[in-house]
């Protein structure tokens, strides 16, 4: 989070405003400038200070602190504002392209958006319904694989009765890539149940 009215600088323009290079700022002042001042909040490649912070640290005076009050015009990362918004970090970067959130705006390399959007974002709802947080199933819908049909099932125990046979729920299962007990809840949804409970039990008394 970058502050409203608190300009944020990367170590680069830390060390233009030290007087001295990048590689010099590093080798002679990098260690005592990070334990005097913290990265902002939330911060992260490349990781920004707050220049009052940094000018207070140079001039040998004590570092102020970070406001505590929370302003509408904070500049907050994607993680900031999904937190916010209640959405994940990649849907605020998405809806940006979309327009339920405003674009943003680059700072540094990376895009911020203010509190007030991030809070106007939480009222609306997405074009989309995405894939539920932590699910354990990530292999995209288009590619799972889909069970037998109620039609399916009827050819099955058609071809079946006319063999005079029994339907092997094994064989329909790995034909279709999917569990036996799927294919057991195919026929027991078919348009003949009642023949399909048969098969089963008389699969089930053969096994």
């Amino acid at each position: 989070m970058i502050p409203h009215g608190r300009p944020a600088l990367d170590l680069d323009s830390v060390a233009q405003r030290a007087g001295v290079s990048p590689s010099t700022f590093g080798r002679h002042h990098a260690k005592a400038f990070r334990a005097a001042v913290k990265p902002l909040p939330g911060s992260k490649r490349p990781l920004l200070y707050d220049a009052a912070q940094v000018d207070a640290h140079l001039a040998g005076k004590p570092v102020p602190a970070l406001p505590t009050e929370p302003d509408p015009r904070d500049l907050l990362t994607d993680a900031e504002a999904g937190a916010i918004a209640g959405v994940t970090p990649s849907t605020i970067r998405a809806d940006a392209t979309t327009g339920l959130i405003a674009p943003g705006r680059e700072l540094y390399g990376r895009r911020w958006w203010t509190r007030a959007e991030a809070k106007a974002r939480a009222t609306r709802q997405p074009q989309h319904k995405g894939r539920t947080p932590g699910a354990a199933d990530k292999t995209p819908r288009s590619r799972r694989p889909k069970g037998p049909t109620a039609d399916d099932v009827a050819a099955e125990l058609k071809r079946a009765g006319a063999a005079r046979g029994q339907i092997d729920l094994d064989v329909i299962a790995a034909r279709y890539g999917v569990s036996r007990r799927t294919v057991e809840r195919a026929i027991a949804a078919s348009h003949r149940p009642g023949e399909g409970t048969d098969l089963i039990k008389r699969k089930k008394d053969a096994s």
